[in-house]
């Protein structure tokens, strides 16, 4: 059967999104449409908020809700730096007292590795000072590379969210009838595919906070019930939990990076501890693959295997970036062949 206009210029605002973020894989700069999309919908949503109960100034509330939600975005990120720079603040305040809670960490993980191990590591905190000066100075341009590439990824974050911010200030859903009939095809399909884009946006976000929840719970049963039955209390049990479930809402790096603070602290009970531990987390880590394919496979009526393999060949393709972005990519392609009819 032949395809109709609609359903011609709709294919090709499919593939002209999906090169757009092939191309933008490739080079890296996903993270900025991450980040767009996420403050883009942020906007809506809180603009469709207010609307409602700022009757008397709803047309005001598209610039409530964009300087709420930078003045929110501003908020974390200084009091994100601000945290950091105090902590450092305090431990050169506090030289011996920080060089003590170092040598107490660095005996206990050496006391907690097997006899094989431990003949490799150095002695004292004295010799892991001169190994790690020794290190900086043969790798001085190698981890001057790395914090150029964080401070990179961190103005390409920033500026993909203030250019969500700037669409969504702009972006008036409270159009007329009459600039709805002005509009030229191809921008009714354009912005037909932005929508079904900020659609399937917002089923993979929502996955994510039943996964940070989920995560969150399964590791609280760790730490408050499973290891003290056995007699195991690791320390900052509850910071361990809040951190679980707010770096859990970044997708994938989050979960790497509270897992590998978890198995750090375990470390310095014992490594039997914490190769337990990390084997628990890498099993709900792979549960969770399973259940954000559930959830978003539901909502566009796929199947968990199609998502996963899509979250696999993106990976293998694309790295972390694309194990990320896979759930949104295959998504807003099955959205959008279902809507216009072709599947």
């Amino acid at each position: 059967m032949p395809l109709s206009n609609n359903q011609k210029l709709g294919l090709f605002c499919l593939v002209l999104f999906s090169v757009f973020f092939i191309i933008l894989m490739q080079v890296h700069l996903m993270p900025a449409v991450i980040a767009g999309l996420l403050t883009y919908t942020l906007t809506q949503k809180l603009d469709d908020f207010l609307s409602r109960k700022m009757v008397r100034f709803s047309h005001q509330s598209k610039l409530v809700s964009v300087l709420v939600l930078t003045t929110l975005i501003m908020g974390i990120f200084i009091g994100g730096f601000w945290y950091l720079f105090a902590w450092f603040v305090d431990m050169a305040k506090h030289p011996t007292e920080t060089l003590m809670n170092l040598k107490l960490v660095v005996n206990n993980v050496i006391n907690s590795l097997p006899p094989s191990i431990t003949h490799y590591l150095p002695d004292d905190l004295d010799e892991v000072k001169s190994t790690i000066m020794i290190y900086l100075k043969d790798h001085v341009f190698y981890l001057q590379s790395i914090i150029k590439k964080v401070f990179h990824d961190l103005i390409i974050l920033i500026v993909g969210m203030i250019i969500g911010l700037i669409l969504g200030y702009k972006e008036n859903q409270r159009n007329t009838e009459h600039n709805k009939i002005t509009q030229r095809a191809l921008t009714k399909a354009l912005k037909s595919s932005l929508n079904r884009l900020v659609v399937v946006f917002q089923y993979v976000a929502m996955s994510q906070v039943v996964i940070a929840l989920f995560n969150t719970m399964m590791t609280a049963i760790l730490l408050f019930i499973i290891l003290p039955v056995f007699g195991i209390h690791l320390p900052f049990s509850k910071s361990l939990v809040l951190a679980t479930f707010v770096f859990g809402l970044i997708p994938i790096i989050g979960n790497l990076i509270v897992n590998g603070l978890i198995f750090f602290v375990a470390f310095t009970i014992s490594f039997t501890v914490a190769m337990g531990i990390i084997v628990y987390l890498i099993l709900i880590h792979k549960m969770e693959y399973v259940l954000n394919a559930k959830i978003v496979g539901t909502k566009i009526h796929a199947g968990i295997c199609e998502l996963l393999i899509a979250m696999l060949f993106l990976e293998t393709l694309f790295g972390v970036i694309g194990l990320i972005f896979a759930p949104i990519f295959y998504a807003f392609i099955k959205l959008s062949l279902k809507e216009l009819r072709i599947i």
